[in-house]
């Protein structure tokens, strides 16, 4: 992860009004990513200071958002002649993280093996449960497979197809996640698993997608 996940302050609706529409899938990496930037300077814009409120992580945007993408400035480097210079990009690649977890318990001591388009990354689930791996801001898809008791059990994974924690799409995709939701949801069986999630994080069992339950369900989730 770039940074910890914040839920921001919040909108269900698209912020911003920068001259870059955000498209489906799109977060303030990719997007620096794809113009040559290194995220921060897109992030910590003066004109993108709306945007950051509101979304709090710049993993989460919201399709319709709208970021300023300032023009690239060239540098300078001093180095030796008649030799071979080696330049990496500052921030790339990032690091994914997730916390591998059955009935709330971390699947320690349980081999695994994470793949993000094609590029493998294997071990053992440590105590906390969580995993790391490097991966590109373009990434978009990816397998997680753990070895458990002779069975091998897939996960696919998704990149930056999460909305908002404030939205009802991107509070069903984390609570989805967190094993709170099944794969088809109505508007009764998301309302149980809201008020199941707010009771077992101590927030007040109202039921309703509000502000205190969106910033809990960033902070449990990651994202």
């Amino acid at each position: 992860m770039v940074q910890s996940a914040k839920a921001g302050s919040g909108s269900p609706r698209p912020v911003g009004n920068g001259e870059r529409l955000v498209g489906e899938g799109e977060c303030a990496i990719s997007i620096a990513d794809a113009a040559g930037h290194f995220w921060k300077t897109i992030w910590d814009h003066a004109d993108n200071a709306e945007v950051k409120r509101a979304r709090g992580s710049p993993h989460v945007l919201m399709s319709g958002d709208r970021l300023h993408v300032p023009a690239i400035r060239l540098g300078e480097e001093s180095v030796a002649t008649e030799q071979r210079h080696r330049f990496r990009r500052k921030g790339i690649p990032i690091n994914f993280e997730m916390v591998v977890k059955e009935d709330g318990k971390a699947l320690a001591g349980v081999r695994y093996v994470l793949t993000i388009e094609g590029r493998s990354t294997n071990g053992t689930i440590p105590g906390d449960g969580l995993v790391k791996a490097p991966m590109m801001p373009a990434d978009r898809t990816g397998v997680l497979r753990v070895f458990v008791g002779g069975q091998v059990r897939a996960y696919p994974l998704e990149f930056g197809r999460l909305d908002p924690p404030q939205t009802r799409a991107g509070a069903e995709g984390r609570l989805r996640n967190l094993g709170y939701i099944g794969p088809a949801t109505d508007e009764g069986a998301f309302e149980a698993a809201l008020r199941r999630f707010q009771q077992e994080q101590g927030v007040s069992e109202s039921g309703e997608l509000d502000e205190v339950t969106a910033g809990k369900l960033a902070e449990v989730h990651g994202s």
